[in-house]
């Protein structure tokens, strides 16, 4: 569900009731939902509207519906895209086709009702921002298209599956730190920890490949994204998808900048960098940095500069210029960056994926030996 669409007429993004009461040259309470679209409406809207991430055409608007019986909306109004041969005209990993979406949550940031306090914030710099020039709507289009053509540019097979995601979380977890080799002689303590012992052997038995992904993982700086990455294996597996990681060094740009301003400025709610390192900044934050750093030529000094001169700029007089529908420019991006490390890990793994499984089976192999070196020591 398409919920806003870019109007290359009007230059905005906007929702069917925005764009029909433009259109008509009307205030917005006067589109109904029960409304009739005329055929000349139609056409226009065809010809003008594209898709917010991939610029597909051939819109249509679908209206709003109610329940039969309680009159309770059961459907928002949104946009459709369709082609001439009246399937989805998407671009197939489009965020928005019928194929994409399925279980993925859709990737907005709604900034039209900023309930919380860091919402508002960066609401009111983006109406700041295009009512005083720094950047307009156009712009915004723009970046979309800029992210959606360069994930573009290449492809990967998903050869990660869900119990791959499963053995990435428990390695990772796992305390790979201490290296304590089990010798049977330990058992002999009165209070000796069999499952810590198991754990112990399971690092040593493990070492190289639990280096290898604390290593990668460390290069990577991306937050934790385990169950989402299980909802793409599971729907993605064996099929070939964009190759997300082009955007590592934006992202990491992003990430940086997002926790620089907001350490340096008013932002609600400060988290410190480490925090957003691991655990990932807000969307609407995220897309904000995004949009700077694409007008900065991704430099982030001149981002910093921008951002100060939003910080600066008179209060805007016309609320409705942040109701745009933002979209995050790296909405799955650690969920897919997850399932790349959670293959190769697989690959170099010699043994099941079940974690469990394996502890257990390290528990009885050195209380085996501590059995047979009792029965040689009397």
């Amino acid at each position: 569900m398409t919920e806003t669409a870019f109007s290359n007429r009007y230059k905005s993004e906007l929702d069917p009731e925005q764009l029909l009461a433009r259109m008509r040259s009307v205030p917005i309470d006067r589109i109904l939902p029960e409304d009739e679209i005329a055929s000349k409406e139609r056409e226009l809207i065809c010809s003008d509207v594209v898709c917010p991430s991939c610029g597909a055409t051939g819109a249509q608007i679908v209206r709003a519906s109610k329940g039969r019986k309680t009159a309770k909306a059961v459907r928002k109004s949104h946009f459709r895209f369709v082609s001439a041969a009246e399937e989805d005209a998407h671009h197939k990993f489009c965020e928005f086709s019928t194929e994409a979406l399925g279980e993925s949550k859709e990737p907005l940031i709604g900034f039209g009702k900023a309930r919380s306090a860091e919402t508002r914030f960066i609401r009111e710099l983006v109406c700041k921002g295009i009512e005083n020039g720094i950047f307009n709507q156009q712009s915004i289009r723009a970046m979309r298209q800029w992210f959606f053509d360069l994930k573009s540019t290449t492809r990967i097979h998903v050869t990660a599956t869900s119990e791959a995601v499963d053995w990435m979380e428990a390695l990772w977890r796992h305390p790979h730190y201490r290296r304590w080799p089990f010798r049977p002689v330990h058992a002999e303590l009165p209070n000796f920890n069999w499952e810590q012992a198991a754990k112990n052997q399971f690092t040593e038995d493990n070492i190289d490949l639990l280096e290898w992904l604390f290593k990668r993982r460390k290069e990577s700086s991306f937050p934790n994204a385990y169950g989402r990455a299980k909802v793409l294996s599971g729907k993605y597996y064996g099929q070939e998808v964009f190759d997300t990681s082009v955007l590592r060094p934006f992202y990491e740009k992003t990430i940086d900048l997002a926790s620089f301003v907001a350490q340096n400025s008013e932002f609600p709610n400060k988290k410190h960098s480490a925090y957003y390192q691991s655990q990932g900044a807000p969307d609407f934050l995220l897309a904000l940095c995004a949009l700077l750093l694409f007008m900065s030529d991704w430099n982030m000094d001149d981002a910093v500069g921008l951002f100060a001169k939003l910080l600066k700029a008179p209060n805007s007089s016309d609320e409705t210029l942040g109701n745009v529908m933002g979209l995050n420019p790296f909405h799955d991006y650690a969920a897919w960056e997850t399932l790349t490390i959670a293959s190769e890990l697989a690959a170099q793994s010699v043994a099941d994926f079940d974690y469990k499984a394996q502890l257990g089976t390290t528990k009885l192999r050195i209380t085996e030996e501590y059995r047979l070196w009792q029965a040689h020591h009397g």
